[in-house]
């Protein structure tokens, strides 16, 4: 599951829309963060294709929309290129536009993944669900600096994958609470070992849901990735 878009397509596939967007992160002089804009352009894929697994989608189209410059384009592709070569989906479309008519002060990348899904693959919550934080909410410098915090891509990928997790929702800009609350439709205050306030940014954490005869498992495979979220 995650803030994905789903919508029908045929009999048996579903749409899968996901996004995300990056705005004075970049080469600029006036950017807020400096940083190449290959990893401007790995981080907005990174966002948009968990986004996309979560909700059950398999990635098959990439559109970026870059406001930075012509020259900037091919660095976000080379960044969107390296996550493909993680998730081993070599060969997807990319398209999209570059804003080319006017100069910015600022750079900016806006990224969609268009994916299908079969019809009815959908988690409902049982209530009797455990929950864990998988990485650490980084914002910022923070993803730069703490890269052995950032929860791995080819780690949201296997648990996506294993039987043993229910369901998984990346974590975004409004923290651990909110995502938590949007996810499971719930109100309840939460107990964790991290700032669950906190911006996680390119999604750095994420959140799983899992039966907790499962918990050895899924540890095993996590390791110190694995946080407790305990609704209260």
């Amino acid at each position: 599951m995650s803030n994905a878009v789903v919508q029908p397509l045929t009999a048996d596939l579903e749409l899968v829309i996901a996004s995300d967007n990056s705005g004075a992160i970049g080469e600029k002089a006036h950017d807020a963060v400096n940083t190449p804009n290959t990893v401007v352009g790995y981080f907005a894929c990174r966002v948009a294709v968990m986004e996309c697994l979560a909700a059950g989608g398999e990635p098959q189209t990439i559109v970026m929309q870059n406001f930075t410059d012509d020259d900037a384009w091919k660095d976000y592709q080379r960044g969107v290129g390296l996550v493909l070569d993680e998730l081993m989906l070599n060969g997807l479309p990319i398209t999209g536009s570059t804003e080319s008519n006017f100069a910015s002060l600022q750079s900016g990348l806006g990224l969609t993944m268009i994916g299908t899904r079969t019809v009815g693959e959908k988690f409902e919550f049982t209530g009797d669900e455990a929950f864990a934080v998988i990485g650490t909410p980084l914002v910022g410098k923070e993803v730069l600096d703490q890269p052995d915090k950032l929860a791995p891509l080819s780690l949201f990928q296997r648990l996506c994958r294993m039987d043993s997790v229910k369901a998984l929702y990346p974590v975004g800009s409004k923290g651990i609470t909110f995502a938590w609350r949007a996810w499971t439709k719930r109100a309840n205050e939460l107990d964790g070992v991290m700032n669950l306030e906190k911006s996680a940014g390119p999604a750095s954490c994420f959140l799983i849901a899992f039966d907790k005869e499962n918990e050895e498992r899924i540890r095993e495979v996590v390791g110190s990735f694995f946080h407790w979220l305990t609704p209260v």
